[in-house]
């Protein structure tokens, strides 16, 4: 099986660069947006010659919250078909890593490798519609997912802009759910042939990322008769309490949530910045088997009698001086 991973990070260079060699180390391809200038030049120079680490320039920068991580991501996609062709698509936003073993991960998406996996937490409501409908000016603001100050004039501007009837007027509902999703090659090929859609629905939306996926499945996939029969289900633990919270992107997660999500596959955030022990405990958690298996071959390489010669030399220049 062979996995895109669709990545967007605010990390500095050593936690870009740990996680991206993790990800590819078995032949699996990273697509990455970073968002600082500098650091994308160093992480370019750095895997210039990889054939499967490729950093993000139709479009670099993504934040939550904003049209940019949606319509990054889906553009990810797009440019992914022209590197090889891919049994699944999964994304992790900032700070998202693996805490199962690829063999892991992999053995359970081959158990049914036809689906797609992505939450909806529910359909569209009186409530939905009137927040989505609203353009929302200031997401695009470097400190909008922290700032409650821009976060609160940003919906204000937009309620101000709708009584004066600036707002969307789409013809299909909405849909609400995680950002997260798990989607086949074909699924993939598909919504890229679509992925001017995200552009033209999204523009100045509140949180798009949560939007997009169920209502281009609905839109492009799951047509022509084809039942919706996608996993929905979140397969990921993120903080502050293990799952998804509208309008909110992933925080530190503990050790404690961890253990108390046993089936999820990837976590966030988990980062050296915010729990340094728990960040060794699982940046390399992917790739532990073929990790120990390497450890067995240095072990079993060693030439007993080379090691005895090597060490009689020494002793001889030793004895020597």
């Amino acid at each position: 099986m062979k996995i895109a991973y669709l990545l967007q990070s605010d990390r500095d260079y050593d936690e870009v660069v740990e996680t991206l060699n993790q990800l590819v180390k078995q032949n699996d391809h990273a697509f990455i947006m970073i968002n600082s200038d500098d650091l994308r030049d160093k992480v370019s120079f750095t895997f210039a010659d990889h054939p499967r680490v490729h950093i993000s320039r139709t479009q670099e920068f993504a934040q939550e919250g904003d049209l940019s991580l949606a319509r990054g991501t889906i553009i990810q996609i797009k440019d992914s078909l022209q590197y090889d062709h891919f049994d699944y698509y999964i994304n992790l936003t900032d700070g998202m890593i693996p805490i199962k073993k690829r063999e892991d991960i992999v053995r359970f998406l081959e158990k049914d490798p036809t689906k797609d996996y992505y939450y909806v937490a529910h359909q569209e409501t009186p409530e939905l519609k009137k927040k989505a409908d609203k353009y929302y000016t200031f997401t695009n603001v470097i400190a909008f997912p922290r700032s409650r100050f821009i976060r609160g004039m940003t919906k204000a501007s937009a309620t101000f802009f709708a009584k004066f009837g600036f707002k969307r007027h789409l013809s299909e509902p909405y849909q609400i759910g995680s950002p997260w999703f798990m989607l086949t090659g074909r699924t993939g090929q598909i919504l890229a042939e679509h992925f001017d859609y995200v552009s033209n629905t999204f523009k100045l939306s509140w949180y798009p990322e949560e939007m997009y996926i169920p209502m281009m499945m609905d839109k492009f996939v799951y047509i022509n008769g084809r039942e919706d029969d996608h996993i929905n289900k979140d397969y990921r633990v993120v903080g502050p309490d293990g799952s998804w919270q509208e309008s909110s992107g992933a925080k530190p997660l503990t050790e404690e949530l961890l253990q108390n999500h046993p089936d999820a596959l990837f976590g966030g955030m988990i980062t050296a910045e915010d729990n340094m022990d728990l960040y060794q405990n699982y940046f390399d958690k992917y790739n532990e088997t073929i990790l120990l298996e390497e450890e067995k071959k240095e072990k079993t390489f060693i030439d007993p009698e080379l090691l005895l010669r090597s060490m009689n030399k020494a002793k001889n220049n030793q004895d020597h001086r």
